[in-house]
């Protein structure tokens, strides 16, 4: 539920965790006005509740909550000890970072680091739990402004595995995979943290600070942490857009699924940077961001869909939307035609070759008053639904 639609009294159904994994909230925390203000002022987009209408509605996501945790302290101490170098270079030229990421002494400070294989294990547990889920329902966490990058990096895994688990790759190159979209932002440790987090435009030197972050997460993930060439190039490429107007090459796609992904060819964006450019796309437009709010999952499975052929590979997104549900299960919903028009209610469950004609449990009516739950099968009524205004996911 939106933090929007809160009201004290409300019982969480899921817990809420900080960036070192210590419980904010845990489930069945009556909220008061306090706890609302508190979720707000830590960039809370929604919460999942629990109530009495919606309760055999569950809640799913990919991973278990014991893998999110465990591969959320590793990225967290892969990108502290990242950042322990980075202030020293924050403010120079981007020439001069590539001089000392390129250079001797900084590789040195990551040699043999252990943080480094114990991600690369929860990288496997994180890729055979995708291998394991049968059904995808939802993608994206329930997330803060204080856990953003890491909880980034850690969905756009997920997303990118789950594409490449469409493709048929094998284990050995979901873990490459993985691996490189885990980092594919790790470069951003190089830009001031108030350009990051700041609302309004960039200045073109800004702007410029930020685009840097692809090059330079190319070369730390290459020279400093020694990952292989394919990671460092997928966070090289995917700012790359079909079309040849991303950055930082100006690479072009060919819009096509292919195989063969050792082999570079010159001016194409690498196959694996396409699945990143996607997963990193529909995380961003999923989340709050400083200069703008979460979009809801309808509007999202939209613009990756307008995006396909220009930005985006349009065979790999045909692909991608073609088990992505626009209305996860626990989406707030509006019945905008039909006898229940105005009527809003929840995505209860949807049948995977009828993902746009989900079983809507209808809750309140025009006026927002409560009615006796009651479902309606848009598979067999001809109404219509979107977003409901608004209102964001239940399920994030």
């Amino acid at each position: 539920m939106s933090l929007e639609d809160l009201r004290p009294g409300m019982r969480l159904g899921i817990g809420m965790h900080n960036r070192e994994g210590h419980v904010l909230l845990g489930p069945g925390v009556s909220l008061t006005s306090r706890y609302i203000a508190r979720l707000r002022e830590l960039g809370c987009s929604a919460v999942w509740i629990d109530d009495e209408d919606t309760r055999d509605i569950p809640y799913e996501r990919i991973l278990t909550d014991t893998t999110r945790m465990a591969a959320s302290e590793e990225i967290q101490n892969t990108f502290a000890m990242a950042a322990r170098e980075a202030p020293a270079f924050r403010g120079t030229s981007a020439r001069e970072i590539v001089s000392a990421v390129e250079g001797r002494r900084t590789q040195q400070k990551f040699e043999s680091a252990p943080s480094t294989g114990r991600l690369l294990a929860q990288v496997d547990t994180v890729v055979g739990e995708v291998l394991d889920r049968p059904v995808l329902t939802g993608l994206n966490s329930i997330r803060s402004h204080d856990t953003y990058i890491f909880d980034h990096s850690l969905d756009v895994m997920t997303t990118a595995t789950v594409i490449g688990k469409l493709l048929g790759y094998d284990r050995g190159t979901l873990r490459k995979l993985a691996v490189g979209s885990l980092l594919h932002d790790i470069g951003k440790i190089f830009v001031d943290d108030a350009i990051l987090r700041k609302a309004g435009r960039y200045t073109e030197e800004e702007a410029q600070r930020v685009r840097d972050h692809c090059v330079l997460g190319y070369l730390f993930v290459r020279d400093s942490l020694r990952l292989g060439v394919l990671a460092a190039h997928m966070a090289y490429q995917h700012h790359e857009r079909q079309d040849g107007t991303g950055y930082p090459r100006g690479l072009t796609g060919t819009n096509r699924i292919v195989h063969g992904l050792e082999i570079h060819v010159p001016g194409h964006i690498n196959p694996l940077a396409e699945i990143v450019a996607i997963a990193d796309f529909h995380d961003a437009r999923s989340s709050n961001r400083p200069h703008r709010p979460a979009s809801p999952p309808d509007q999202v499975w939209r613009m990756i869909r307008d995006r396909a052929g220009t930005h985006l590979n349009r065979e790999m997104v045909e692909l991608f939307l073609s088990v992505l549900p626009p209305y996860p299960v626990g989406t707030r919903v509006a019945v905008t035609s039909g006898r229940w028009q105005g009527h809003l209610g929840v995505v209860a469950r949807f049948d995977r070759h009828a993902m746009t004609r989900p079983v809507i449990r209808i809750l309140s009516d025009q006026t927002g008053r409560r009615l006796e739950p009651f479902e309606i099968d848009l598979t067999r009524d001809e109404a219509t639904i979107a977003g409901a205004g608004s209102l964001k996911e239940a399920l994030v």
